[in-house]
């Protein structure tokens, strides 16, 4: 293989080693971020009157909200009696 080549894969692993510390900093942040998230959801969850969370609404972008014998997403707006 000639050096040149070398040196282009050198770069390469460079670029990648780099791209995936910044990435793993990021997940990182957005981890604490979501347990930030769910502290404050859950105190909040606990001190108001009759909610609780449910499972994962079908849209996948929110929990679901029970409240009054009734499922209720905030994400999509879809409703249940239950």
């Amino acid at each position: 293989m000639p050096a040149g080549g070398r040196s282009i894969r050198t770069k390469q692993c460079l670029r990648i080693q780099r791209r995936l510390a910044a990435l793993e900093s990021e997940l990182e942040t957005t981890r604490e971020r979501v347990r930030r998230l769910e502290n404050t959801l859950r105190e909040a969850v606990r001190t108001a009157d009759d909610v609780s969370i449910g499972g994962p609404c079908s849209c996948g972008e929110s929990l679901l909200l029970v409240r009054d014998r009734t499922l209720y997403c905030p994400e999509c707006r879809y409703r249940r009696t239950v």
